[in-house]
């Protein structure tokens, strides 16, 4: 057994070292000029910031003339847009932003991913716009609230469009109006620099073009012919993306705790406590990227503690139930924060299945537990109370007698009584090293001497 634990635990670390590989952006290096694309078709959200922001140092680093952002995103949180239009306005290469294929949109977050490059295309049959803010659930914020931000997002917005040349007045309404504006429109009244039916129609669009950066540099764009990369999301950021979802994370959660439980009621079981620390360890990891209320955690561990507790001592359920509560309470607060207004939420319905599931979890580890308590003690001292003895030397009341293959010096728990040799007694308690009993059967009569005949 413990050698199978320790190659379980070997081919955990092989795993790990040769998946943390991948975990490093990808330089996507070609021969000659080329261009780096990075397709952005999901929310805006903490891991897809991650993916921007390594496609943006991969293009910096691999020598791309430009890098060509595809967007295709109904918008996300608040926070996450914030880094991700810092990003780019940081990045020394062009980054050229497009709005496509047909049919894609930059929505509400997105229309900032957008305006933050300096030179902005769309695709036929494309939109931008409609980037007021509003709750995780689409309801409106606040009034106070929304006028605040809605003022700073104006400014943002203002600030980018002046920077690179362009009109103001439409982005500012697509933010306090909620405007939204197709391929025509938006061209038309100067939000955007141009149409683009393709990557290769924009690159050749832009080819020659002299553009200027946010930082003040000018640089000539030189993108004809060149060749195009693609950037893939690495395993880092698949991995992120999947767990920066709440409902991922609460299940992550949920599986940390129900191992760790499994571990404490059985000690040295060590698969359930090497999954339960790794899948802890992704938990906190992950947490960070949606801004928690940590006090939420801490009503949460308070659940894993109480029911490890009740497996140590039963309390007929009551502390179950407490970590039961603890752990929905924990969790309401834990992914409620009011920090990404437009983030994803925890879904209720996991909320319940997984509270459930780890309510069957305990009450079967429990009643194990009870059954444990009530069995018959088996071993040491305890487990000799009530076996059944045979006498060796006549107890008078202190003799000698055998049990379970071994010689005993025992003693009757009455001094008027006697026990002969051969007599059954049952042991009723220990004086140190020797045994307490009484009598069970009566006594045998003694043998009688052979007949002695005379010739």
């Amino acid at each position: 057994m413990r050698l199978l634990r320790l190659t379980f635990l070997a081919l955990l670390c092989v795993g790990f070292f040769a998946v943390a590989g991948s975990f490093r952006a990808p330089l996507a290096r070609a021969d000659g000029p080329h261009v780096d694309i990075v397709t952005f078709d999901g929310e805006v959200a903490p891991a897809s910031t991650r993916y921007l922001s390594d496609a943006i140092d991969t293009a910096q680093h691999d020598g791309a003339v430009a890098l060509v952002l595809k967007l295709d995103t109904p918008g996300g949180d608040l926070d996450s847009m914030k880094a991700d239009v810092q990003k780019e306005l940081a990045s020394s290469t062009p980054i050229l932003a497009w709005v496509g294929p047909q049919g894609a949109q930059a929505a509400s977050a997105g229309t900032f991913l957008a305006l933050a490059a300096p030179i902005v295309a769309m695709a036929p049959n494309t939109r931008i716009g409609a980037a007021s803010p509003v709750t995780g659930s689409g309801a409106n914020l606040p009034s106070t609230l929304d006028t605040k931000v809605k003022q700073d997002l104006t400014a943002s917005i203002r600030r980018l469009q002046t920077t690179y040349h362009r009109q103001t007045a439409p982005a500012e309404a697509a933010v306090n109006d909620a405007k939204s504006f197709n391929d025509d429109e938006a061209l038309a009244n100067g939000m955007v620099n141009l149409q683009a039916s393709s990557v290769d129609d924009l690159l050749a669009k832009v080819d020659g073009t002299d553009m200027t950066l946010s930082s003040g540099q000018t640089v000539t764009l030189h993108t004809a012919g060149a060749a195009q990369t693609e950037i893939e999301p690495t395993a880092a950021n698949r991995i992120q993306g999947f767990l920066a979802d709440p409902t991922v994370l609460f299940l992550l959660f949920i599986l940390a705790a129900a191992c760790i439980y499994i571990e404490l009621s059985h000690p040295g079981a060590i698969v359930p406590g090497v999954v339960g620390a790794l899948a802890l360890i992704l938990f906190l990891f992950s947490a960070g990227s949606i801004q928690p209320n940590w006090a939420g955690l801490a009503l949460m561990l308070l659940a894993i503690v109480m029911l490890a507790i009740d497996v140590r001592a039963p309390t007929h359920g009551v502390l179950t139930v407490g970590a039961l509560v603890s752990l929905v309470i924990g969790a309401l607060i834990f992914f409620d924060t009011g920090a990404n207004h437009e983030g994803p939420g925890l879904n209720p319905w996991a909320l319940v299945g997984a509270v459930a599931a780890l309510s069957a979890i305990s009450i079967t580890i429990l009643s194990f537990a009870v059954r444990a308590q009530r069995r018959p003690v088996t071993t040491g001292v305890e487990g000799l109370i009530g076996q059944t003895a045979s006498v060796i030397v006549a107890l008078a009341p202190s003799g000698r007698v055998r049990l379970r293959g071994e010689n005993w010096a025992a003693r009757l728990a009455s001094g008027d009584a006697s026990a002969h040799v051969g007599d059954s007694v049952r042991v009723t308690g220990l004086d140190h090293m020797t045994l307490i009993v009484e009598p069970v059967s009566p006594a045998l009569p003694s043998p009688q001497e052979a007949p002695t005949w005379t010739y």
